[in-house]
């Protein structure tokens, strides 16, 4: 048996690979990088490429010094503690804005992004 997750890297992990899905479904390709940079996510759609850090949480804490947006993750649970990916938000918070600015995750805000 492997060495076991703990419960705030398998969070993180779920969040940045429902942020990647979310951003394929829009046009926009995401990976991590080969080496951690200090972001999680770096997403390209036609020439534009942004650094994206994943926060699973409701918190901006531990930012890295450059990066283009933060993706906010609100896991959503059901009965029997089931993870809902369908019902769970993403929302993104540009560099230098608050929580309070943060915007969800749609094609017209992808749009907006990356023009």
């Amino acid at each position: 048996m492997g060495n076991p997750l703990p419960t705030n890297t398998h969070k993180g992990t779920i969040g940045e690979l429902l942020v990647q899905l979310r951003l394929l479904e829009y046009g926009v390709q995401a990976a991590p990088p080969i080496k951690d940079s200090g972001n999680d996510l770096i997403a390209i759609k036609g020439e534009i490429v942004k650094f994206i850090q994943v926060k699973t949480e409701k918190r901006l804490r531990n930012l890295p010094s450059v990066y283009h947006l933060v993706a906010l993750v609100e896991l959503k649970y059901g009965g029997n503690n089931n993870l809902l990916l369908d019902k769970s938000d993403i929302y993104f918070i540009e560099k230098g804005q608050t929580y309070n600015k943060r915007q969800k995750l749609t094609k017209g805000l992808i749009n907006k992004i990356w023009n």
